[in-house]
């Protein structure tokens, strides 16, 4: 790519051409970055905090699960669209196949929202109350994990809820696999990936974990599976499409969230305790940097010119940027990677997401 290509791909002031909407864990309010001059701009006001943050187009959904709303915004114009009262707490949701599908606890049920326009449909009653779940992106298929230790299969075209299976273990997160035909299942008191088919509901495989898998993040093209939680400061690297594990890798200090970049392929994992960054190439599965970003380091999130990466700092209520082509990857040393700028966004910021323009 040539400079003036490049240049143009990152903007006119050398960042990224969009901004970036951060949620509070104690403010009712969203802050707006200005990806492309690095600066804070403005907060919109919200009915309560937001838990959940997602955006299509150029609009932005802050879901507030103590207020039981849906706040939408115009990401351009930085002005309200629409709000809608969901009849009840929200735990999270997901945007896919043009709807938004919330997962209510209180009863427990699965509300799709139409977006255009913004309403709500029927609700799909659960059998119980619901720990986490995701939608396929090939097909219209909800995954849902229940308290009770159940995995739940709905295929959400026809609303059909298939008979749960009891996989013995206390379940956390649930994520398919990117081709949509393996449901992937943390069980956190086993320590172990549950790989489920979604068309028969069987149990695939149950692969030991050295973690509690608390968190996943997917490699940019779904071949890796990456995990981390109590039990190790390492990072644990998965197969999805082998179905196994292969290998546990030191990762810094506790090791929390994280996000991969595609080009180069990296994972950036925050380390709460140590205040920084750690960066592990996904190509030859080692660490090659460390940042340090500021207090509480938590969720970060990708560019997607593949340029920077974002890191929410709880503790201190601020925006690290790391430019990613100043990493050093090429080199068999660990070295320290620089920090581009910070920017105070509020205090306690939980999630975010990028808008581009």
């Amino acid at each position: 790519m040539t400079g003036l290509a490049a240049a143009c791909r990152r903007g006119a002031r050398g960042g990224f051409p969009g901004r970036f909407f951060v949620a509070s864990a104690t403010e009712a309010a969203l802050g707006v970055v200005d990806l492309e001059r690095f600066r804070f701009e403005r907060t919109l006001p919200l009915p309560a905090p937001a838990t959940t943050v997602m955006a299509r187009g150029d609009k932005v959904y802050a879901l507030c699960s103590r207020a039981g709303t849906l706040s939408v915004f115009d990401g351009t114009q930085l002005k309200p669209v629409a709000l809608l009262r969901l009849g009840g707490a929200p735990q999270t949701a997901v945007l896919k196949h043009g709807r938004l599908w919330c997962l209510m606890a209180d009863p427990p049920r699965l509300v799709p929202v139409d977006l255009e326009p913004l309403r709500m449909r029927s609700a799909i009653p659960l059998p119980s109350k619901p720990v986490s779940f995701d939608v396929a992106s090939a097909e219209p298929r909800a995954c849902i994990a229940l308290a009770g230790g159940e995995v739940l299969f709905i295929h959400l075209g026809s609303n059909l809820v298939l008979p749960p299976r009891l996989v013995d273990d206390r379940l956390g997160l649930v994520r398919f696999r990117s081709d949509g035909r393996m449901a992937i299942v943390a069980g956190l008191d086993r320590r172990q990936l549950i790989l489920m088919d979604p068309q028969t509901r069987d149990v695939i495989v149950q692969l030991p974990l050295a973690v509690v898998p608390e968190r996943f993040c997917f490699s940019a093209d779904g071949g890796q599976l990456f995990i981390t939680g109590e039990g190790s400061d390492s990072v644990v690297i998965a197969y999805p499409y082998r179905s196994e594990i292969a290998q546990t890798s030191l990762s810094g200090r506790k090791p929390g969230e994280m996000a991969a970049s595609a080009a180069p392929p990296l994972l950036f994992v925050s380390n709460p305790q140590a205040g920084s960054v750690t960066t592990f190439s996904i190509a030859e599965q080692r660490v090659v940097s460390v940042t340090g970003v500021g207090l509480d380091p938590g969720a970060i999130y990708i560019t997607p010119d593949q340029e920077f990466a974002l890191v929410l700092n709880r503790g201190s209520g601020d925006l690290a940027v790391i430019r990613i082509a100043a990493i050093p990857v090429d080199t068999r040393r660990r070295k320290t990677a620089p920090l581009l700028t910070m920017i105070p966004v509020g205090p306690q910021p939980l999630a975010a997401v990028i808008v581009p323009r």
